[in-house]
């Protein structure tokens, strides 16, 4: 029971700390330093910009990562996100889903499930990202979609609940 509170009370103050810090760059590199305690593993020059909320432990995030404001990353199981992963703003990871209870009480036990996002994903803003999911590399969620299955690498996929619009072919390269 003490261990719990001081795993929630350490929760609340990271996450108190890293809110208030400016949105200059500067800072939003320094954030990564303040989510150490959650055991937050990053890569190099990761971006999470202010208002972020990380609830819980073991947050894993590849090289070059950016994370716009108010995202929440709710932590009942591993979210990990790949190298060069850009998140939209006031995006939402969810891990925990429920079991169907009785009548009296409808929502059962806690069932956690990882969230997967591959190298080179791009999800738009104000996206939901449902426990058990996996993104594949390179793939594009549109702003405001509700991602509930998995997404093939390099397509787009849009919408509640998301569907593929489209696979992507890589551009030619110019030089």
């Amino acid at each position: 029971m003490i261990r719990v509170t001081v795993r929630a009370i350490t929760v609340w103050m990271v996450n108190a700390v890293a809110a208030r810090l400016p949105d200059d760059p500067v800072s939003s590199r320094l954030r990564t330093w303040f989510y150490y305690p959650l055991q937050f593993r990053c890569g190099a020059k990761p971006t999470i910009k202010g208002g972020c909320r990380i609830n819980g432990f073991g947050l894993r995030a590849g090289r070059r990562v950016f994370i716009n404001r108010h995202c929440y990353f709710d932590l009942s199981a591993v979210i990990s996100l790949g190298s060069d992963v850009v998140i939209g703003h006031h995006c939402t990871f969810v891990t925990a889903d429920h079991t169907i209870g009785a009548s009296q009480r409808r929502a059962g036990h806690v069932t956690p499930a990882a969230v997967v996002v591959e190298d080179g994903a791009w999800i738009g803003a104000r996206c939901l990202i449902l426990p058990g999911v996996r993104i594949g590399q390179g793939a594009i969620v549109g702003a405001g979609s509700t991602v509930t299955r998995y997404v093939p690498p390099d397509c787009v996929v849009a919408g509640s609940p998301a569907r593929l619009l489209r696979r992507l072919d890589d551009p030619p390269v110019t030089g």
